[in-house]
């Protein structure tokens, strides 16, 4: 049996401290306008919405390791990038 190697994200902790300055940013006019009463909801609701974009954002654009990123290049090629 061969060993596959796992992918892991070297910035991980940088993007979801990026994530969570964003959710903190908008959260209270994001639950107001989507009728979300509760704290937690309002953060799950937030990230199922955007956390495809603020990934996509992170990776993408602000990620010191886009250029060389398997992971990244997963969600935005570096061609689309040039």
């Amino acid at each position: 049996m061969t060993e596959e190697k796992t992918a892991r994200c070297e910035h991980l902790q940088e993007f979801l401290d990026c994530e969570l300055s964003v959710i903190k940013r908008h959260l209270a006019r994001h639950k107001w306008f989507n009728a979300i009463p509760d704290e937690a909801e309002g953060i799950a609701d937030f990230i199922r919405k955007y956390g495809w974009l603020m990934r996509e954002l992170y990776c993408g654009y602000a990620c010191p390791d886009r250029d060389k990123c398997d992971l990244g290049m997963k969600v935005y090629p570096i061609e689309e990038a040039e």
